[in-house]
C-alpha cells in the first residue's frame, strides 16, 4: 500500500509547485503592471513635456512673427513717408526747373530784343553818322569848289 501513500504526497507536491507558480505568474503579472503604469505614466509625462515645449515653440514663433509683421509694418510706414517725401521735392524741383525755365525764356526773349533794339539804335546812328559824313563831304566840295573858283 505504498502506492495510495505515495499519491497524496504527489498530489501535495503538484498542489505546492502549481501554487508557487501562481505567485510567480501573479508577481510577474504585478511587476509587469506596475511597469506598464510606470511606462504610461513616464509616456504621459514626456508628452506633456513635449506639448509645454510645443505650445513654448509656438508662443515664440507667433510674438515672432507678430515682431516681424510689426517691424514691416513700420518699415512700410517710413516708406511711403519717404515716397510722399519724395514726391513732393520732385514735384518742387520741377516748379522750380519750371520757373528757372520761363526765366531763362524771358531773359532770352528780353536779351533778344535789346539786343535788336542796339542793333536798329546802331543803324540809326550809323546812317546819322553816314549823313553827317555826307554832309560834310558836301561842305568840303563846296568849300574846295569855292576855293578853286
Amino acid at each position: 500500500m505504498t502506492l495510495p501513500d505515495t499519491l497524496p504526497d504527489a498530489l501535495s507536491d503538484m498542489r505546492a509547485a502549481n501554487l508557487h507558480l501562481q505567485a510567480t505568474i501573479d508577481g510577474l503579472r504585478q511587476s509587469l503592471e506596475a511597469a506598464a503604469a510606470e511606462a504610461d505614466r513616464r509616456i504621459t509625462r514626456a508628452q506633456s513635456d513635449e506639448a509645454a515645449r510645443i505650445g513654448d515653440l509656438t508662443t515664440t514663433i507667433h510674438q515672432m512673427r507678430d515682431q516681424l509683421e510689426a517691424q514691416q509694418q513700420t518699415h512700410d510706414r517710413a516708406l511711403q513717408v519717404e515716397r510722399a517725401g519724395a514726391q513732393a521735392e520732385i514735384g518742387q524741383l520741377k516748379g522750380s526747373i519750371d520757373a528757372l525755365r520761363l526765366t531763362l525764356d524771358s531773359e532770352r526773349l528780353a536779351a533778344e530784343q535789346a539786343r535788336l533794339s542796339m542793333e536798329a539804335d546802331h543803324a540809326l546812328e550809323r546812317q546819322a553818322l553816314q549823313q553827317q559824313i555826307q554832309a560834310l563831304r558836301d561842305q568840303m566840295e563846296q568849300m574846295m569848289g569855292h576855293s578853286a573858283a
